[in-house]
């Protein structure tokens, strides 16, 4: 099926806009967290505390990136049906529910009793709760389960980024994920405040020295963004324009084992298996198959368009006056960014795509550290 084919039929979805109203500050108000009101955008903020004895673990993760963005399409392999759904770049728990439910509706298009779902990261688990949801039997096949995903690793702030090199993707790709997009944030306020699924409401902030390209909204549109604001002058961090919206913080630890609860007390089935090809799909008793494996897509299906785009995080003591992420860059430090869990402060900064390795550096443990505390002491609005 062509990708204009599953676009045409999700098109009657419906997603809740969310705009908060303007207060007289002119920021828009944001929206509650259950436990208390996240700040407005323009209120004072806590510094965090970045230094190296403040450091709890350092952790690797190789982003599935593929340069035409995801791939999302029905294939035939051999004697199976198979839905491939993988190469979300740095935005698999943000799109997952809305690729999960594009490739469902291709997976249904077959006859089907039971499905087979390749993989048991976020796209893997949510797809799989879908198409168990529409009354199949899903049996996800998997080298790792979590807390051993690379989805485990993810920073996982609501907002699709690294999906794709613009000179390579195409106008339908672009369409499909504005529509995952949409799909996905309205599946994820649901979990909003549910300590079960660690999902919550926080403040973000960009910043840059140079003004801010505003020409293309947001990934999903500018709706999914409550009280953004644009290419803003100053900021909290003193760098001369900002953008800053509201959006949820989701705690893959937390998150993906509340999936996997879900799954396994729905009826689904966990097994472990190791893919080396096309051909070892034909040891599977499933017919239909929907492949979520990620960067091992690459190897057991010929795809030389996916590459590893290696992240590595560290994690702080956690402060619980932290209610605010950020991203950007500085000539000192280069890329930084940092969310706030319940369990502790995120700190990164790398998108190395081409490099396989899975062992922390130092040197980039060091960078991240010194580079965000240089940006706390820049606050200009500190509480």
């Amino acid at each position: 099926m062509k990708r204009r084919d599953f676009l045409a039929s999700g098109a009657g979805l419906g997603v809740a806009a969310l705009s908060g109203c303007t207060t007289t500050s002119g920021f828009a108000s944001p929206p509650a967290t259950g436990e208390a009101l996240v700040q407005p955008i323009g209120a004072p903020m806590q510094p965090i505390i970045s230094s190296m004895n403040r450091v709890t673990r350092t952790i690797v993760g190789l982003r599935p990136f593929r340069k035409p963005g995801p791939r999302l399409e029905a294939v035939k392999v051999g004697s199976k049906n198979v839905v491939h759904n993988y190469g979300h770049g740095g935005g698999g728990v943000s799109l997952s529910w809305g690729v999960a439910e594009l490739a469902a509706t291709l997976a249904k298009q077959s006859n089907y009793d039971s499905v087979a779902v390749l993989g048991s990261g976020v796209i893997g688990l949510s797809t799989a709760t879908l198409l168990q949801r529409a009354g199949a039997n899903v049996t996800i096949y998997a080298k790792d389960f979590p807390p051993n995903t690379t989805s485990n690793v993810a920073g996982a702030m609501w907002h699709p980024v690294t999906l794709y090199e613009g000179d390579q993707v195409t106008p339908e790709t672009l369409a499909m994920l504005d529509l995952a997009s949409r799909i996905a944030f309205n599946r994820f306020i649901r979990f909003a405040n549910d300590s079960k699924y660690g999902v919550y409401w926080i403040r973000q902030y960009s910043f840059s020295d140079t003004p801010i390209n505003t020409d293309r909204p947001y990934v999903g549109g500018d709706a999914l963004y409550p009280g953004l604001v644009r290419n803003r002058p100053g900021g909290p961090f003193g760098f001369a324009y900002y953008d800053a919206f509201y959006t949820l913080m989701i705690d893959p630890d937390i998150y993906l084992r509340a999936l996997v609860n879900d799954f396994l007390a729905a009826g689904g089935k966990m097994r472990e298996k190791t893919f080396e090809s096309e051909a070892d799909l034909e040891n599977l008793a499933e017919t239909n198959i929907v492949n979520c494996m990620g960067l091992g897509s690459g190897k057991v299906f010929g795809d030389e368009s996916i590459v590893p785009a290696r992240g590595q995080l560290s994690f702080l003591l956690p402060q619980s006056n932290i209610e605010y992420g950020y991203a950007g860059s500085t000539p000192e430090h280069g890329l930084l960014y940092s969310f706030p869990r319940k369990t502790g402060i995120l700190l990164g900064g790398s998108v190395d795509k081409g490099d396989w390795s899975l062992e922390p550096r130092q040197d980039e443990v060091r960078r991240m550290v010194d580079g965000h505390a240089f940006l706390a002491s820049r606050l200009t609005v500190k509480g």
